[in-house]
């Protein structure tokens, strides 16, 4: 029968086997184990990550406590908004004479929440009702309550906009400021994301566990954070989100998500609030930067199919707003029961602040002075001048132009804005300018009327006049290509419309115009394409139908401010020649159709294309009235135009085209150790146009005849192709453009092209 034995074992070492007889025998044994083979490494293997496993619980439960399950549902909605100015320091009061107007602003600190004074920008409060259907998306709001106050410009209009996103944390991906980022709480996060399981809570009889997450990789548009799961249903009852400080995104110091939900009837999870903080700091650290806080709280939330349907069906678009008459008429009384959480010390003195900061003249002659920087305008009461970089221009037949622009404000009339300029070329020793009357009809028409005369150089307009860019400005000799000699047009325009835009996005505008055109070499001369030798004058009557589905727009008192949404966007546009009608000499018909859209593929950056085709049906036109497919002559790039093709250069009267450009960001740049930390991002853009010419058209211009050759494509394909990079420095963009077909009569195969723009 075998001794029972003690075993001694210590890692490292060989086993020692002792019988317990021998400690019979003896009071005191020592024991000395020998060294055994040493392993090269140790590999410990974990077989359970708790907070893996939780998340893991949370995205198989995600079909049962997502809000958006059902794919419909209604609630009352408060909604407020934030935006001031921080880091302005207490020296800066003291130090410089400018600020100390503005040392009041020390005594609105509340040192709960920011711990520097700030000064107001804007802020808003508004309460509606809300119907949102998520499949197919659509939306309606109808705001009973709402107030402003606040200072208002395009830049603050736009940055607004962008804050107005709908958060669901259980989603895959979560757009903010015009960026994917990844949910740490969608189906997948586990490849994304690191999970650690934390400590537990139990609050009125219920367990929470609290899971924290980081990221795998923090150059990635991901999340840190952490977040409290009902254990009972593994729903979330509150996340907090942070953008990792390495996130490819411009300007943003910081920007943080708490999203909390409620529970109903013991099982249903639904939306609870939302708080969304963005600081952009576009200067240094510690310096000036904008905070914007965002609050959304949800009340009386129902799921009602019948009662959403019926209040969609009101809809005339995806994403309607609607404000009730009375919104604006609230009483503070109404605010201070109707609001759902009190305001704090900071939000109790921002209107205050705000009336205060109007009201002293230095800070009205301060934020003028920016905006006329910025904007280019500058307001005098009921009128503006500007902008100030079209003040004082050059071009190869004027040599040195002058020019000054006088338009009225909404102070003048928030409806009829009339503006005009003069301007005066020293080489040709002739005036030029131009008039022209916008009137909005009051109420909800939707009736825009217009009127304008011109008499002036194109100065770059190609295509639909007033919706080019022109070279009249300062910097736009600068950057020509050397070596190619500019075209000019003189046009002398009389111009009117009626535009009328529904609810729906869908706009129609009746325009008449007659245009008396005069060339200049090295174009044809007139007597050799007009039909009398003498004159080129053309009356026109056309159409213009739009339909923009999820676009949205702000009117202001100059123009409207349109933001695109993800669904395409159709226009389509007929004119017609009218001979012997105010001089006209040409009968003709044009039919234009195209299509544009913005999209997000997933994890692959943004698409922007292009498609368009069009036929002019008539005998012989002169080049001005053919379509003349837009070149560009300068080393800055335009998405409108072919890049390597100069203007003048080809003209058709049946044409079809597309334009793509795909901004994958930094998906390849990733691979690349040096730059894989830096901000830059990368694209690809094609573009291609086929086209002709009918053999009348082609003799009466004289294509591939004279000293400038107007040429013709000849049912042939103008394609070129580029890449580059983008958001150097954060604002700069350089393109390499390749010309593929076809060879160039004059210009390079190949150019290096730069652009700058604003960009989160």
């Amino acid at each position: 029968m075998p001794h029972d034995t003690l075993v001694v074992s210590y890692s490292g070492f060989i086993s020692l086997h002792v019988p317990l007889d021998i400690l019979k025998t003896t009071d005191n044994l020592s024991l000395y184990l020998s060294e055994g083979k040493q392993a090269d490494s140790v590999l410990v293997k974990v077989q359970y990550n708790r907070g893996f496993m939780w998340w893991k619980k949370i995205v198989r439960n995600k079909p049962v406590n997502d809000p958006e399950r059902s794919g419909a549902y209604s609630c009352e909605l408060y909604n407020k908004l934030e935006l001031d100015i921080n880091n302005i320091h207490r020296d800066g009061f003291n130090h410089y004479k400018l600020l100390r107007p503005f040392g009041f602003i020390l005594d609105n600190i509340d040192s709960l929440s920011e711990n520097n004074p700030f000064l107001p920008v804007f802020m808003t409060e508004s309460l509606s009702d809300y119907y949102i259907s998520t499949d197919p998306w659509e939306t309606r709001e109808e705001i009973k309550a709402i107030q402003t106050n606040g200072i208002k410009n395009e830049m603050v209009l736009h940055f607004l906009e962008e804050m107005h996103p709908k958060i669901n944390s259980y989603k895959n991906y979560i757009s903010l400021l015009g960026k994917e980022f990844i949910s740490p709480l969608g189906s997948i996060g586990g490849n994304f994301y690191n999970y650690r399981g934390g400590d537990t809570q139990t609050v009125s009889g219920q367990r929470y566990l609290h899971l924290f997450f980081s990221p795998k990789r923090e150059t990635e548009n991901v999340f840190s954070g952490d977040c409290w799961i009902h254990y009972q249903t593994w729903a979330i009852k509150k996340v907090n989100l942070t953008v990792s400080p390495l996130a490819n995104i411009n300007y943003v110091k910081r920007m943080n998500i708490i999203q909390e939900f409620a529970q109903v009837n013991d099982s249903t999870w639904v939306f609870g609030k939302d708080k969304l903080v963005v600081e952009l700091s576009p200067l240094k650290k510690d310096k000036l930067s904008l905070i914007a806080r965002k609050t959304s709280i949800y009340r009386n939330i129902q799921y009602d199919q019948s009662l959403i349907s019926e209040n969609l069906k009101k809809n005339s678009k995806k994403e309607q707003v609607i404000m009730t008459d009375s919104a604006t008429m609230r009483s503070t009384e109404y605010w201070q029961k109707e609001r759902y959480e009190p305001l704090s010390v900071n939000e109790q003195k921002v209107y205050k602040m705000i009336d205060t900061l109007k009201n002293i003249p230095l800070f009205r002659k301060y934020t003028n002075t920016v905006e006329f920087v910025v904007d280019g305008r500058k307001k005098l009461g009921k009128i503006e001048i500007g902008p100030w970089f079209k003040w004082i221009s050059g071009n190869q037949r004027e040599r040195l132009r002058l020019r000054f622009d006088i338009a009225t404000t909404a102070k003048f009339s928030e409806h009829l804005r009339l503006h005009g300029y003069l301007a005066y070329g020293f080489a040709d020793k002739a005036f030029k300018g131009k008039a022209e009357s916008i009137y909005r009809i009051p109420g909800h028409s939707g009736i825009t009327l217009q009127a304008s005369y011109l008499h002036d150089l194109d100065n770059g307009r190609v295509r639909y006049n007033d919706e080019d860019p022109t070279t009249d400005n300062m910097f736009s000799q600068l950057i020509r290509r050397p070596g190619i000699r500019q075209k000019f047009l003189q046009v002398d325009e009389m111009k009117g419309s009626v535009t009328k835009a529904w609810q729906n996005n869908l706009s129609a505008q009746l325009i008449f115009s007659r245009s008396d055109y005069e060339t200049f070499n090295p174009l044809p001369p007139k007597w050799q394409i007009a039909i009398n030798q003498k004159d080129l004058i053309n009356t026109d009557l056309g159409i213009r139908l739009r339909y923009a589905p999820g676009e949205n727009k702000v009117i202001t008192a100059r123009k409207e401010i349109r933001f695109a949404g993800s669904d395409p966007v159709f226009e389509a546009r007929y004119s017609r020649g009218l001979p012997d009608v105010m001089g006209g000499k040409y009968a003709y018909q044009k039919v234009n159709v195209s299509v544009t859209q913005d999209f997000r593929i997933p994890r692959w950056g943004k698409v922007s294309y292009r498609a368009y085709a069009g036929k002019i049906f008539s005998d012989a036109l002169p080049f001005m009235l053919l379509e003349l497919h837009p070149g560009n002559e300068v080393w800055y790039y335009s998405k409108q135009a072919f890049n390597l093709m100069n203007r003048f250069e080809y003209f058709s009267d049946q044409f079809a085209g597309f334009t793509v450009e795909h901004n994958f960001g930094k998906k390849l740049l990733n691979l690349l150790p040096l730059i894989r930390r830096t901000n830059m991002r990368q694209f690809w853009t094609f573009k291609a146009v086929w086209g002709d010419l009918s053999p009348e058209n082609r003799r009466l211009n004289r294509t591939e005849l004279g000293s400038y050759h107007l040429r013709s494509l000849q049912g042939a394909p103008y394609m070129e192709a580029g890449t580059g990079l983008d958001n150097i420095c954060k604002f700069f963009r350089l393109d390499l453009v390749w010309r593929l077909v076809p060879e160039p009569n004059q210009g390079p195969h190949f150019g290096v092209l730069g652009s700058f723009h604003l960009q989160f």
